[in-house]
Parts: structure tokens; sequence; C-alpha cells
């Protein structure tokens, strides 16, 4: 009777322990972004001159577009079959970097997954001339993508990366829409927000 009332008690200290554990383990995986909270975005927003203010910058919706095009086996004809459509699937805020970085601008997430964390999840490098950047996306593991990015349109910006994987090729096409503050708005003037 004595070991039968040991080995209970065993197993019931045992799944306690193990509750414990579960218990405590973190909702959410690590990510290896770098973490911007509230304040950080503020002092950078407003640490500029108010003239620095660029027509980039502002708040945009995010969509993509997954394709892959291959060759027909015996017609040789290109195929080009969509594999996955996100639309309007992120907001975020593109922002102009410190004076000195080694990026021009980052793009921030609004619509990440924890509340109060802001990470930086892409940086821009703009090419001669001002109108064209190449964009570095980073993805939570670490990864990064270089993508080749240039206005379409006053208030949208088009970015397309594209892989050979086999015979196949992946792209991945960007379209970001200008939320805020837009361009043909004639109450926004700059350094006036």
């Amino acid at each position: 009777m004595k070991s039968k009332l040991f080995v209970f008690v065993c197993l019931v200290l045992c799944s306690q322990v193990l509750f414990a554990q579960k218990k405590s383990k973190p909702l959410f995986k690590k990510t290896h972004y770098q973490q911007v909270d509230f304040e950080d975005l503020m002092h950078r927003y407003f640490g500029k001159e108010t003239t620095s203010f660029t027509k980039f910058e502002g708040i945009y919706s995010v969509s993509c577009v997954i394709t892959k095009t291959s060759k027909a086996f015996l017609s040789g004809q290109l195929k080009v079959k969509v594999v996955e459509r996100k639309d309007n699937y992120a907001r975020v805020a593109i922002l102009k970097d410190w004076p000195g970085s080694q990026r021009d601008f980052i793009e921030v997430s609004l619509s990440y997954r924890s509340a109060n964390t802001y990470p930086i999840v892409g940086e821009m490098s703009s090419l001669s001339g001002g109108e064209a950047f190449i964009y570095k996306h980073i993805e939570p593991d670490g990864s990064t993508r270089d993508f080749s990015m240039a206005p379409s349109l006053p208030d949208m910006i088009d970015g397309e990366y594209s892989e050979m994987q086999r015979r196949k090729t992946i792209t991945y096409k960007l379209s970001y829409v200008k939320i805020y503050p837009k361009e043909n708005a004639p109450d926004v003037v700059a350094g006036s927000r």
C-alpha cells in the first residue's frame, strides 16, 4: 500500500514539474529582427529637420504575388503560375534612417504579432538619382532577400526579386501603396505633422 502511495505521489509531482515547464515556454519563437520601441521610433522621426521629410517616407500597405515560371516539357513554351497572392497583408512605415547610417531608409512593421514591438523588417539604399532602391528584406529567421524597387505611380512602389530553383524561376513581386501622407493631399505640408 505504501509503495502504491509513493508511486502515486511521484507521478503527481512529475506531472506538476512537466506542466510548469510547458507553461514557462515562450509563446513566440525568437526572431533575429532588430527591435525598435515606440520612443525610439518617435526619436528617429522627430529627430530630423522639418524640411528633411522625403516623398518616399510614410505608411504603406503591402501586397505580394509569387509566381513560378517554367518551360513546358515538349513545346518549350513558358508557363507562368501564380503560387500565392497576399493582398494588403502588412502595414509598414518607411522612415529615413539616422544621418551617417549605412542605409538610407528603414522599413518598420506596424502589423507585427506582438503589441508595442516594431521590428525593422527591411533596409533601403537609394541608387543614383534617388528614384530607385535596393531593398533588403529581412525574414524572421535572419535570412535576407534583395529586391530592386522603383516608384510606379505617385503613391505606389513596386519591388521584384527572382531566384532559380531547379529549372523554375520563382519571382516575388511586392506592391507598396502609400496610405499616409498622400502625395496629392493639399493639407499635408512637409514638417507640419
